[in-house]
């Protein structure tokens, strides 16, 4: 099946090959080379944490990351392995800054920001594990960790696409780049996908 997605007018094709999401090689060329500029990325971060709705979950303590490339291999994660590696090398500085600048002002609200990735994540997972009920849930993460990345990221860009205002000025593809910088360093920090260490 070939799916033809098209988020703020940038083309990104991908084909289901054995339930599992291959991503078009050119987009993630694409992806890989894109430049992101700091104060892009700090509106971003700031423009989906104002679309967040405050709530007062406690979110629990997580174990210290585990290197990267055990996590991409535990979650068996393959189309989005190298995007993960980049933007955590390339633009993983700009998002940690990005969210000492959204904590500067009101601190928490970094905490609360990565806890909705965690939450929507969690959503996302439940819905595949609902349809595959006979499998445990690390099967189901395995079998499905590049579609629930894609649906993560199209989530927080439909979010974003509602409160675009403060951002207009960034192109579209820029805004897509940033987002999916977010949800890559979310599984970095373990607020998307599973941690080994939890195992």
């Amino acid at each position: 099946m070939n799916i033809i997605q098209k988020i703020f007018g940038f083309l990104n094709n991908q084909t289901i090959v054995n339930n599992k999401i291959v991503v078009d090689e050119k987009y993630l060329r694409h992806l890989l080379t894109f430049q992101n500029n700091p104060s892009d990325v700090n509106q971003i971060v700031l423009t989906l944490y104002n679309a967040i709705s405050e709530d007062n979950a406690n979110f629990d303590k997580r174990n210290l990351p585990p290197e990267i490339e055990e996590k991409i291999s535990f979650n068996n994660v393959i189309s989005y392995k190298a995007l993960i590696e980049t933007n955590f090398s390339e633009n993983g500085f700009y998002l940690d800054s990005a969210y000492e600048a959204l904590d500067s002002d009101t601190p928490g609200r970094k905490k609360l920001f990565l806890g909705f990735i965690n939450q929507l994540y969690l959503s996302i997972l439940g819905e595949h594990i609902k349809k595959n009920s006979q499998l445990d849930k690390l099967t189901v993460i395995r079998a499905n960790a590049d579609t629930i990345l894609v649906e993560v990221i199209n989530s927080l860009l439909i979010r974003i696409s509602n409160n675009v205002k403060s951002i207009e000025h960034i192109s579209s593809e820029n805004i897509e780049n940033i987002v999916i910088a977010i949800v890559c360093h979310a599984f970095v920090d373990c607020k998307v996908l599973e941690n080994p260490n939890n195992k």
